[in-house]
């Protein structure tokens, strides 16, 4: 509230001085008088601007220095307008030849599109809000050439989204930088990358709202004024602002609602039910005495008998004294039981702004809450984010102004995602340990009348204790999970003319968060109860000093640009947890450990200094040339090399300027090249001592870590280089943007295995080399443009490659990743291989003769091979198109993404063949049987060994034409050719850990997003005072078109906080989101 109450209390301070300016209104209309919606108006050389409304009109705040008004229509010339002393200016579109539009570019600068030599790609915030995603950065997908989006399920309640910008240009991989107004913000992830809770990446804080537009910074060029943090892309946000000179005041509010349901799951069997066998188990009931068929309760698999209707005693009539004891029940199929888990979530975005100004002002009040029951059981998350944007002149030649942003969030019940044995994701117990019959409505009454807990995975028939899983009910009602984040983030900034067109301006930066988790695990249950409370607080502050000169002489334009910025990091946290259980049931404090709790504690400082500049100058609107350079020194590394200039030079030529055609609206070439680098985090060039975790008396203790730090690190580099075309045909009814790049990475920092000997297990180096290209191809076009109807298509679609050059000294693979399950599930890694493409999979696989053929066993069983070379990971291709519909006050908007190529490890399809739950576990073998049939004889006998029992395996040659099993072929080592009918237990069992098998293609084609809207004309609002009515319905996740692996989604499978995405770790369901928004304005 603190904050809160400084940045109102600015805001009043800024209305309640402010002094009469020029304030220009007026009319854009097309050269038959006909208004234009939605024309662009923008004071050249900053960043103010706003848009015609439905009549043309527009009214904009000229800030001190400035005098000339650009003003772009698609279809139309753009126009430069000088302003003077007028108050009043109409503008008349011409159709014509040259398009040019105003983009965001470093430092938030709004710049001519024409003027630049390099790829920025804008979006706006209609696109962003098509469907309100929980978390903006999932909405772009496939909206943005060359950048790949990676997300979590929407089942894990506003989880993670990861953005790849040019796929990956080093060997550690890395996130972009995101900008809001101007202000750098964080984007921390706090979940693991395995077995826990995703609490979403910070940059979810950011309501689609909110956003006016975003401009994705994709090369080393448009990113060189960041410097260190440019290496990977910046992401720059532009939040909507209040319009100057408006009378009134405008509000508008929004309410969003969708219905969100599981809808990708795994095909499972559901011939039969839990079991080792198929064979029923005859037990005594003690209390009556009588004899019952039984399933193998105990185990967690399905390989049990036919479902076929035979009488049988479920588990849950087992426990003495309840209604349902001694009850039997016919053994049929639950086909539903993994859907009928989950809820149908239900999402409600409700949003209003105000927005308005005087003569001298301009502001914008937003508040979004965001209410979100997830289709997990007994989760929610709850958002409430406020914006506050306030603008004004103090002066004649002073202006002021304040950007805020404030967003608490509460979730509870995040589900775990990935392999846990926990059973915090019940996911991981569906797909992974289950038996096929149960029935979820038995499993939700999981107590007992006595208050202890009960499951379906009991002991045996006298001991009704679970065994290795609690009930998927109790994991999501006992073993609750809490969070909550308090988050800031803005700035106070001065802008002051010295001339006319030289301006400096300066602003305080923040951002600040505060992060807070507590995790328990129930008394009562099958693990050990346990708590942990987590709390993290992240800040980081910019100190900013620009100065700007805009100038033309003549024929030449100047747009020159220097500054300085001091940036400084402030991280704090708090872990305790407890050990060896709680002292009372289900006291949650660490204070309650049985044993000493396990306590650890991190500070992290680091200070940056820069310098920089920029410079583009035009040639009679015909060519430009830009300069830029910075130079950072970071307290993070060596004192005696922690200084580093980051150059660029780009340049551009409109060709069409040069043509006299009638059929080219615009034509651009260009190109660019440029370097940036990457910092490292504070203390690894000095010995930093650990807390240890016992005392040594009533004394502390240190330990010494196990990583060698290094004094002479250096940071690392990125040089490339970027060339374009960018075409628009037919007076912009068509148009082309294609990019080729090329780059390379160098002195990476990485760790290395060095002797143990030496004290340390790891050292420090820079080390290595990548080389990345690529190409990036935008089309748009407007197949159909009449008065009533139109037809709005864009298309994107993108390659990049990037292979390893060098690494560090005679090493010729660095490990990336080590994936799930470790050397247990037969080692599968993620490795930078030398002369490979970056992220190749690694694990074991199948052998091949030099012919292709599968070598084999005489049993049937694979011959596999470790470390092998499985492939990269990285996708081929990336693209989407969007369509968008315009029929009188209808709109219909349609976004389909894909993916080509790249490769992942699913945990899910794995365990479901090894334990029986999957649809391949089932159906008929190349005999036409059963394949869970027994293995026959001639005479239908079963074939058995010398203790009598079944045999796994016999050749195709001495079986009978009614056996089972899965038909394994293959050649042996010496290249004799073999058919072998394997059981499906033993079949499966031996592919488990073989990575090969369980690689898939992440390949796929998705109808992402889809809104069909209706605005209500102004005319038939009549006297209502209502200005404008939209209405729309709208669904997200729609349609998994194409995959190649059944029950996943490709494009949903980010575990958590890892920045390397290579396995599906038994992760939550593909959810659908269907439902209505409604805009009014007032």
């Amino acid at each position: 509230m603190k904050k809160l109450s400084l940045v109102l209390g600015l805001m009043l301070l800024a209305i309640g001085s402010i002094i009469a300016q020029q304030t220009v209104t007026g009319k854009v209309t097309d050269q038959s008088g006909e208004p234009l919606l939605g024309a662009s108006i923008l004071v050249k050389g900053t960043s103010t601007g706003t848009v015609t409304d439905i009549d043309g009109n527009y009214s904009i705040m000229i800030p001190a220095g400035a005098n000339t008004l650009v003003v772009s229509y698609t279809g139309f010339n753009s126009q430069e307008i000088a302003v003077g002393n007028q108050t009043v200016v109409n503008i008349t579109m011409e159709e014509g030849v040259t398009l040019s539009e105003a983009v965001v570019t470093a430092l938030g600068v709004q710049r001519d599109e024409k003027a630049l030599g390099y790829a920025v790609q804008e979006i706006g915030g209609d696109q962003v809000n098509l469907t309100n995603d929980v978390n903006f950065v999932s909405s772009l997908s496939g909206k943005v050439a060359g950048v790949q989006i990676i997300s979590s399920s929407g089942a894990s309640l506003g989880g993670s989204a990861k953005i790849r910008i040019r796929g990956v240009n080093s060997l550690t991989s890395g996130d972009p930088l995101y900008i809001v107004d101007g202000t750098p913000i964080a984007n921390e992830n706090f979940s693991s990358t395995d077995g826990g809770a995703d609490y979403g990446n910070l940059a979810a804080d950011i309501p689609s709202n909110d956003i006016d537009k975003i401009s994705v910074l994709k090369g080393p060029a448009a990113t060189a004024l960041y410097g260190e943090r440019a290496k990977n892309g910046v992401v720059m946000i532009t939040t909507k602002k209040g319009s100057y000179g408006k009378k009134g005041l405008g509000v508008t509010v929004s309410s969003t609602v969708t219905a969100d349901r599981v809808y990708v799951l795994p095909e499972y069997q559901n011939e039969y039910a839990g079991g080792y066998s198929q064979d029923f188990s005859e037990v005594v009931d003690p209390i009556d005495g009588q004899t019952y068929r039984a399933l193998n309760y105990s185990a967690d698999e399905s390989w049990g008998p036919k479902m076929d209707g035979t009488t049988y005693r479920p588990w849950w009539s087992w426990y003495p004294g309840t209604p349902e004891y001694g009850t039997t029940i016919p053994l049929v199929s639950n086909p539903d039981n993994v859907r009928d888990f989950f809820d149908t979530g239900i999402t409600n975005i409700n949003s209003v702004s105000i927005d308005g100004g005087s003569e001298t002002t301009g502001f914008r009040f937003g508040f979004t809450n965001l209410n979100q029951s997830g289709v997990i059981p007994n989760s929610d998350l709850d958002r409430n984010s406020l914006n506050v944007s306030v603008r004004s002149k103090l002066a004649e030649r002073l202006t002021f102004g304040v950007n805020a942003n404030l967003v608490f969030t509460d979730g509870k019940g995040r589900p775990e995602f990935g392999y846990s044995t926990r059973g915090g994701n019940p996911v991981n117990s569906f797909n992974q340990w289950f038996q096929r019959q149960l029935d979820m409505t038995r499993l939700a009454d999981y107590k007992n009348p006595d208050g202890t807990f009960r499951s379906w995975n009991i002991r045996s028939n006298t001991d009704p204790r679970p065994l290795y899983w609690d009930s998927p009910y109790f994991s999501v009602y006992e073993n609750v999970r809490t969070d909550g984040r308090d988050r800031y983030f803005g700035d106070i900034n001065l802008n002051y003319e010295l001339a006319d067109g030289l301006n400096i301006s300066g602003a305080l930066r923040r951002d600040n968060f505060t992060q807070r988790i507590e995790e328990r695990v129930a008394s009562g249950g099958l693990e050990e109860p346990w708590y942990r409370e987590f709390v993290a607080n992240g800040t980081e502050d910019n100190y900013e000093l620009i100065g700007s000169y805009q100038k033309s002489f003549g024929r030449i334009s100047l747009d020159a640009t220097a500054g300085g910025n001091i940036r400084k990091n402030n991280y704090h946290e708090n872990a305790s947890a407890t050990v060896g259980g709680l002292t009372a049931p289900n006291l949650f404090n660490t204070g309650a450990s049985v044993d000493r709790p396990s306590v650890t504690s991190e500070v992290r400082e680091k200070t940056v200094r820069s310098l920089f500049g920029s410079a583009t100058v035009g040639f009679n609107s015909l060519a430009y040339v830009g300069f830029s350079l910075r130079n950072d020194w970071s307290s993070a590394l060596p004192a005696n090399n922690n200084n580093y200039l980051y150059p660029s030079v780009s340049g551009s030529l409109i060709f069409s300027e040069l043509i006299n055609s009638s059929w080219l609206s615009f034509g651009k070439l260009y190109g660019s090249v440029a370097q940036v680098g990457a910092d490292l985090d504070p203390y690894l060039t000095n010995s930093v001592y650990n807390f240890g975790v016992a005392p040594y008396g009533s004394s502390s203790t240190f330990t010494v870590p196990n990583l060698l730090p290094n004094q002479t690190l250096e940071q690392t580099l990125s040089t490339s280089w970027e060339t374009g075309i960018d075409m628009r045909m037919f007076n912009n009814r068509l148009g082309f943007n294609l990019i080729y790049y090329q780059g390379a990475t160098e002195n990476d920092i990485l760790q290395v295995q060095i002797p143990s000997a030496s004290g340390y297990d790891q050292a420090l180096v820079n080390a290595g080399r990548i080389e990345t290209k690529g190409f990036e191809l935008a089309l748009y076009g407007t197949p159909i443009e009449t008065s009533n109807l139109s037809w709005d298509i864009s298309v994107n679609i993108a390659r990049n490659r990037s292979t390893i050059e060098e690494l560090y000294g005679d090493l010729t693979n660095y490990k990336l990743a080590d994936g799930i399950g470790g050397s247990r599930w037969g080692g599968f890694t993620v490795n930078a291989r030398l002369g490979e493409e970056w992220g190749l999979a690694n694990g074991r696989g199948f052998t091949y003769d030099d012919q292709g053929r599968t070598i084999i066993t005489p049993s049937g069983g694979y011959v596999v091979t470790s470390n092998k070379n499985l492939g990269s990971i990285l996708p081929e291709y990336t693209g989407g198109v969007l369509n968008t519909l315009n029929f009188k006050g209808f709109t219909l908007r349609a976004m389909v993404d894909f993916q080509v190529g790249g490769q992942f490890f699913s945990t899910t399809r794995m365990f479901n063949a090894y334990s029986g739950l999957g649809i391949e576990t089932v159906g008929n073998n190349a005999l036409g049987n059963p394949v869970r049939d027994p293995i026959v004889d001639a005479s239908g006998n079963v074939i058995v060994d010398a203790d009598g029992a079944p045999v796994s395996n016999a050749p195709l040659s001495e079986v009978g034409p009614a056996s089972g099993g899965v038909l394994v072929e293959g050649v042996s080592e010496s290249g004799e050719e073999l058919s072998v009918l394997v059981d499906p237990v033993s079949y499966y069992g031996s592919l488990f850990g073989v990575h090969e098998k369980w690689l898939y293609d992440a390949s796929f084609v998705k109808l992402r997003e889809v809104s069909i809207g209706y605005t209500i004309p102004k005319k038939a609002l009549g006297n209502l005072p209502v200005q404008s009515l939209n209405f729309s319905i709208i669904g997200r996740n729609l349609w998994l078109i194409n995959s190649n692996v059944d029950g996943i989604d490709p494009s949903e499978i980010l575990p958590g906080a890892n920045n390397i995405v290579f396995e599906e770790r038994g992760g939550l369901p593909g959810v659908r989101s269907i439902g209505a928004k409604l805009t009014v304005g007032f």
